[in-house]
């Protein structure tokens, strides 16, 4: 199994990105050596082990393990704008306690990566632009693009 943590500042689309997997998705299996901690969202899909931990959740002490057991980090950010002062902090809490972890940037409701994300560019980032809304506070991804992200993890990870 491979396990992706998929995090970032509140509001950057994390649950959006999570949701918007394909289905169907099986069940999530707890890694070992982890502290019992409930999870906004976990779930099996493809040998791939996604799980949502929102970030400042994730930079708090009792979390570090469940940061270290990840394969994969993906950090979700707003595309719509550069990186704020909330994606920065947790990708230099990111980078400095888990320097030997694989990243990559999803830009948010984007088809565009901005100038702004230069700084990242040693990182693989990719878009994901709005699919289908659902009500005011629930989006469904573009599917397009969930299915890029999916390839090239598969590709990389798998």
């Amino acid at each position: 199994m491979t396990y992706v943590l998929v995090t970032g500042p509140m509001g950057a689309g994390k649950s959006t990105f999570i949701r918007s997997l394909p289905k169907p998705q099986g069940n999530f299996i707890v890694p070992d050596n982890v502290p019992d901690m409930m999870l906004d969202y976990s779930c099996e899909l493809d040998k791939f082990m996604f799980y949502e931990i929102d970030a400042p959740t994730a930079t708090g002490k009792t979390w570090i393990e469940w940061l270290k057991v990840a394969d994969v980090q993906i950090i979700v950010g707003n595309g719509l704008n550069g990186p704020d002062e909330n994606f920065v902090e947790l990708w230099d809490y990111l980078t400095h306690n888990t320097p030997d972890k694989n990243r990559m940037i999803i830009l948010n409701r984007t088809d565009e990566i901005k100038s702004e994300w230069k700084n990242y560019s040693n990182e693989k980032i990719m878009c994901v632009g709005i699919g289908e809304i659902i009500d005011e506070e629930t989006a469904i991804a573009a599917n397009k693009d969930i299915m890029a992200i999916m390839n090239y993890l598969k590709d990389k990870y798998g």
